[in-house]
């Protein structure tokens, strides 16, 4: 029972639609399903890090970071605003020349790498998992933690997948360079307004 929780509550938490959802489907209907893959199995290894540090933590190092969460509020919005921007640049990239705009394209690829540290960035989801662990049945080892943080990520990392194939699709539904680039310029609008909303919200 412990273990469909943990698996439910990691779904849970990737189904929110965010800024991390809007980029993984903007790398699906920019670059096609496998970049947008490596960049869903970013957030979802994401996602297990800070619930193996959540698990085997425990709930001291979650009031930590709490105490800070003002700071880390504005620092991960103005990051968002300023990533949201950078994709809206790469979007117009449709504007240009082709070999201009593969260029652009190439250059706007966010990876594994990218979301995995961008969401690294908000760390307060540390506090969702540290809250959660109360409800697990945790050993007082790492074993217990790591366990219980693998399953989280194999809640997550599904929703964040089908996030990365419905960006795909619309790549493949909408092949017109002007619509791509009216969705994709919907995403980055989309990532810069959560950004703006966090901000002004930790102010």
């Amino acid at each position: 029972m412990d273990e469909l929780r943990a698996f439910l509550f990691g779904a849970t938490i990737a189904a929110a639609i965010g800024p991390i959802a809007l980029l993984i489907i903007h790398n699906g209907v920019r670059h096609g399903l496998r970049p947008a893959l490596a960049s869903a199995a970013g957030v979802a290894t994401a996602d297990f890090v800070y619930a193996l540090a959540a698990f085997a933590a425990g709930s001291g190092l979650a009031k930590l970071l709490e105490r800070e969460q003002r700071t880390f509020a504005l620092a991960a919005s103005a990051l968002l605003i300023g990533i949201g921007a950078w994709l809206a640049m790469g979007a117009m990239g449709a504007l240009r020349p082709p070999a201009a705009s593969a260029r652009a394209a190439g250059a706007q690829r966010i990876g594994f790498a990218g979301t995995f540290l961008l969401t690294l960035a908000n760390p307060l989801t540390i506090v969702l998992f540290a809250g959660f662990s109360g409800q697990l049945a945790l050993s007082a080892s790492w074993t217990g933690a790591l366990y219980f943080a693998a399953i989280i990520f194999a809640g997550s990392l599904p929703v964040q997948a089908g996030y990365a194939l419905f960006g795909a699709l619309l790549h493949r539904l909408a092949p017109d360079p002007r619509r791509i680039r009216v969705l994709n310029l919907a995403s980055s609008a989309g990532i810069v307004a959560f950004g703006t909303y966090g901000f002004v919200r930790a102010i």
